[in-house]
């Protein structure tokens, strides 16, 4: 009697079956059917691989709040990469102007074109290199106050005079920390280093005044939980000879800077193992639910069943 209970028992529980099993001795393979499942297979593959890009990378995520510091008692690192054409280094410096009274005169140091470069000393920031061509290139990293102000190049000497021309180029003008993930394709680069590859033409006595409007930006990996301070800018440029008391002025290169109060952050979130698995797992599971409706509603139609 316990094996008829037993029988009873899980004819019992077949009855609440909701998945139930076609008998394969009358199932059919077909072309149509063998197609799709190929197609579901490279799609769901494609999907997969695509996405653990993104899933070993993160995303970032975007908000912007306004910042609580007092302006001018932050320092922000400047990295200068700029070749004035026309004015040997010992003609040509590089000065800085703030709101709090702040101004260094020029005192870097000149290195030849084919100086040893041990030969420098190690407590300079910026470098002054002669180029083969006379001008002089600024290379290294200056820094100035978190508040209005300005850094500018002059001409000295005998080269002080509105006879002067100045014409440049710009390779490299960032703000705050370095930056190591462009490489990406989700950060935009280009408003980090905004006048890169900037080539201006100069006539005698124009003086060129760049106005940079920043904004700082905080970058956060949740992986690492470090933070790094790079500043965005746009810029506007005019360009004029200057005169004073109906005199002409000798020419300048200014960069004015205007920061903003507000504060861009981007996050970036990292998924978790167990969320990235099972958002493919709905995917895999979906495509074939979809495929199986198609699928059925071509070979109904086949068979000339469709009302």
């Amino acid at each position: 009697s316990s094996g008829i209970n037993a029988e009873y028992g899980m004819e019992t529980i077949k009855r609440f079956d909701i998945f139930h099993s076609p008998s394969y001795d009358i199932a059919e393979a077909t072309n149509i059917g063998g197609g799709l499942s190929l197609m579901a297979i490279v799609f769901c593959a494609a999907c997969f691989f695509n996405e653990i890009g993104t899933w070993r990378n993160g995303y970032l995520k975007e908000m912007i709040y306004l910042e609580n510091t007092v302006g001018g008692k932050e320092m922000v690192s400047v990295q200068l990469d700029m070749t004035i054409y026309d004015l040997p280094c010992d003609f040509v410096t590089l000065d800085i102007q703030d709101g709090h009274g702040r101004y260094d005169i020029d005192e870097h140091a000149t290195r030849h074109p084919h100086a040893a470069s041990g030969d420098q000393d190690d407590h300079h920031n910026v470098e002054k290199i002669e180029s083969e061509e006379g001008g002089c290139q600024f290379k290294g990293v200056i820094h100035v106050r978190h508040m209005k102000g300005n850094f500018h190049f002059t001409p000295r000497g005998e080269h002080h005079h509105p006879n002067t021309t100045i014409a440049h180029r710009i390779d490299l003008l960032k703000f705050g920390d370095e930056m190591n993930w462009f490489d990406r394709d989700d950060e935009p680069e280009g408003t980090f280093n905004t006048l890169g590859l900037e080539d201006r033409s100069s006539v005698e006595g124009e003086t060129h005044d760049y106005l940079l409007k920043l904004v700082r930006t905080e970058v956060y990996d949740d992986n690492t939980e470090e933070d790094i301070y790079p500043y965005q800018y746009t810029y506007t440029h005019r360009h004029f000879v200057g005169h004073h008391k109906g005199k002409p002025l000798p020419p300048r290169i200014f960069f004015r800077l205007d920061f903003s109060p507000l504060t861009l952050k981007y996050t970036r979130v990292h998924e978790s193992v167990l969320v990235f698995l099972f958002r493919h797992l709905a995917l895999i599971g979906g495509t074939f639910a979809v495929l199986k409706l198609f699928y059925n509603g071509a070979h109904v139609a086949k068979e000339g069943k469709f009302q």
